[in-house]
């Protein structure tokens, strides 16, 4: 016997192949914008960057590089600057500053679509002034907010495997990162800065040979408050002035050490006095007190007699933590008169600061 057909199969065939026809026609026009947001993003990332570098070339700044390539399909807009070197000066580093390295890439890429991530590959070179510091890392990264409006967002560095070759000898750090963030709204401090450095293996330096190479950790969490820049070039004694009447302060949420006999952190607020000299007063929380005054004397940073004062009254003031450990204090800290003081003792000297009268010429 024969079975009958089963009614409305060929039908159900159509309407699968339509199906699947609308899918690939829809995965198409998707790949399709894609690919065509892809091309809008590098094209407007490759006229941004020659913006910004021709904004430094009127700015006096030398930015050399060979032609960039788009790249980074199909899951991030790179583009890829080879052969790049930055030179210039500003006020801060007058004798000049070059920046060398043999690749720079920049890119967007989900999830954070809102930034722009900056890493440097291959060999790399840093010179200022007759000091020229050539150095590799394992990973150098730099994220920067693309939308610059309120609310402030945060710039990021994150290096690791950090080798350099300095003249004194080899510098290495397994970690170093950073972290700014300005303030928008009146109010907001100025800005923000986080550091943190682990494991960092200093050059030899004999001066300094009582501290050993090996700087544990070193972090910094400040704040700085102060006037908006202005609008035209001002000279570093007229920004001194500014901040000094602006009541402008330096808050060190924390400056934390450990560095072989040295390890502690400090606390302290920091400002201008009418002089332009810095002034301001904190706290200092410090382990085995008596070995790193000792360590200090050992460098040659404070004479023999103030060591031994210093030792004597730390020592009264030592305690042991409940819970074991190394014996620390907590003593009251301040800079006044050119002085730093430690539980009211004058233990450093401080050069003073003579601020530049004249607007450094950036060519």
């Amino acid at each position: 016997m024969t079975r009958a057909k089963t009614p409305g199969r060929p039908g159900r065939r159509r309407a699968l192949r339509g199906a699947g026809l609308t899918l690939l026609g829809i995965l198409l026009l998707g790949g399709a914008g894609h690919a065509l947001a892809w091309q809008w993003l590098t094209g407007a990332m490759t006229v941004a960057f020659s913006d910004w570098v021709a904004q430094q070339r009127a700015n006096g700044w030398e930015v050399e590089h060979a032609t960039p390539a788009r790249d980074g399909w199909p899951f991030a807009a790179r583009l890829t600057v080879p052969e790049i070197r930055i030179a210039g000066w500003s006020p801060a580093l007058p004798q000049g500053f070059v920046w060398e390295a043999r690749r720079l890439n920049l890119a967007i890429a989900p999830p954070r679509i809102d930034r722009l991530v900056i890493t440097a590959e291959g060999e790399q070179r840093i010179r200022v002034g007759a000091l020229t510091i050539p150095y590799a890392a394992a990973l150098l990264r730099v994220a920067v907010p693309i939308d610059r409006g309120p609310p402030a967002r945060m710039a990021e560095l994150t290096l690791h495997g950090l080798r350099a070759e300095t003249p004194a000898g080899p510098l290495t750090a397994a970690r170093v990162e950073a972290s700014a963030m300005p303030g928008m709204a009146e109010g907001e401090p100025g800005l923000a800065l986080r550091v943190d450095a682990r494991q960092v293996t200093l050059p030899p330096m004999p001066d300094l040979s009582a501290f050993g190479r090996d700087v544990e950790r070193a972090s910094l969490d400040a704040v700085l408050t102060g006037p908006p820049p202005p609008p035209l070039p001002m000279t570093p004694r007229e920004r001194a002035e500014a901040w000094h009447a602006a009541s402008a302060t330096l808050d060190l949420r924390e400056v934390a050490l450990r560095w072989g006999p040295l390890a502690g952190a400090l606390t302290m607020a920091l400002r201008l006095d009418a002089a332009l000299q810095p002034v301001g007063d904190g706290t200092l929380r410090l382990e085995r007190p008596a070995e790193a005054v000792g360590s200090l004397a050992g460098a040659g940073m404070i004479g023999p007699r103030t060591a031994a004062t210093a030792q004597a009254v730390l020592g009264m003031m030592t305690r042991v933590p409940e819970g074991g450990g190394a014996p620390r204090v907590e003593v009251p800290v301040g800079i006044d008169s050119g002085a730093i003081t430690v539980a009211r003792i004058p233990l450093l000297r401080l050069r003073p600061i003579v601020w530049p009268e004249t607007v450094v010429n950036l060519r």
